[in-house]
């Protein structure tokens, strides 16, 4: 990443939060009785949760553990998952996090793009530690598709943050749609820096 080495750490720890905060949810669904929370609800906060680590790995000035292709697995599942999901539920209302599957699906394409776009070496695919992010990436007009896929999410998540509603870490509106709208403005700027 070309930016400056403190932007890198504002964004890594911004990321490591909202990962904070998926697993918070995690967890608080398994110890309290958590009416209307389901197996989607859990899927959308751990894919939540693995693509807000996967964002801090990126931005770290430093990178972080797992090689890239093993980043490049786990956003493979994700995105098969809710492609999957999609097809099975259909357009149906959003299950959590401010989205429907489909938009899941596409966030985590757009974090496929981001490793696949930039070119690596075999020694990096393997190993065990990612470094930094850098590099231009292929195909740039897929690229600013995301960048636009996610400003429109940026943009969408706006009144869901005004808004608010609820209480409790399952239940608070604001606080989800604020980590949404962090991770929507992040990954399309690392994709744009990427272009």
């Amino acid at each position: 990443m070309a930016d400056p080495v403190w932007l890198g750490w504002v964004l890594t720890t911004a990321f490591l939060a909202i990962a904070g905060y998926g697993v918070a949810r995690l967890v608080a669904a398994a110890r309290l009785p958590a009416p209307g929370y389901t197996g989607c609800h859990r899927a959308v906060d751990t894919a939540h949760t693995t693509m807000a680590l996967g964002m801090a790995v990126m931005c770290s000035p430093v990178g972080g553990p797992l090689p890239a292709a093993g980043w490049q697995a786990l956003f493979t599942l994700v995105t098969a998952w809710f492609l999957g999901s999609t097809l099975l539920r259909g357009r149906r209302a959003p299950v959590s996090w401010h989205g429907h599957d489909w938009q899941h699906a596409v966030a985590g394409l757009g974090m496929l793009y981001m490793l696949l776009a930039v070119p690596h070496t075999a020694h990096s695919m393997s190993s065990a530690w990612t470094g930094p992010h850098t590099g231009a990436a292929a195909l740039p007009a897929l690229g600013w598709a995301f960048v636009a896929f996610f400003a429109v999410q940026a943009v969408r998540l706006g009144p869901a943050v005004v808004r608010g509603g609820g209480t409790g870490v399952l239940a608070d509106g604001r606080v989800a749609a604020t980590c949404q709208l962090v991770m929507a403005l992040g990954t399309g700027y690392l994709i744009f820096v990427m272009l």
